[in-house]
């Protein structure tokens, strides 16, 4: 798994979320039905941007009561409805590990960056830490995502 780490300011995201509480491989179905939602709306296409957002820890929370917002990038303002809300994340300033990976990479390139961050002598802040996928893996030859895992830092 090859990895380019930085550290860079991510700017400010204007989205449209799901919350969700439970185990992390449902998220999936919430994708679905915010797509359901979003595509009507002329917000699916080739440039669309999804985030996740992990308001818990895996490793310090109760697999089945993980919180976790499922979001899309807006790029315009648009109304939201039922189960569907606005979310902003606030620019800041991140350590990103920018790669092309499988869904069973996930974990190990999350541990891979925070121990990069420790390294490094960075501090974790408080913002929880969230991904930007810049594809839809069903579409890629080889299943990859093509994702930004962000980790707010001090």
């Amino acid at each position: 798994m090859k990895t380019n780490t930085v550290v860079k300011q991510v700017e400010t995201l204007a989205l449209a979320a799901i919350s969700y509480k439970g185990k992390m491989d449902a998220i999936g179905a919430v994708y679905d039905r915010l797509v359901q939602w979003a595509a009507p709306k002329g917000l699916i296409n080739e440039d669309t941007k999804m985030v996740t957002i992990y308001h818990d820890s895996p490793k310090t929370t109760d697999s089945s009561s993980l919180r976790i917002s499922a979001c899309i990038v807006l790029n315009k303002p648009i109304s939201v409805e039922g189960e569907i809300t606005q979310k902003t994340l606030e620019s800041t300033k991140c350590l990103v590990s920018s790669l092309e990976i499988t869904p069973m990479q996930f974990q190990q390139a999350w541990e891979a960056s925070f121990a990069w961050m420790l390294k490094n002598g960075y501090q974790k802040s408080t913002i929880a830490p969230f991904e930007i996928y810049y594809n839809n893996a069903q579409e890629h030859p080889e299943n990859k995502f093509i994702v930004d895992l962000c980790i707010p830092i001090l």
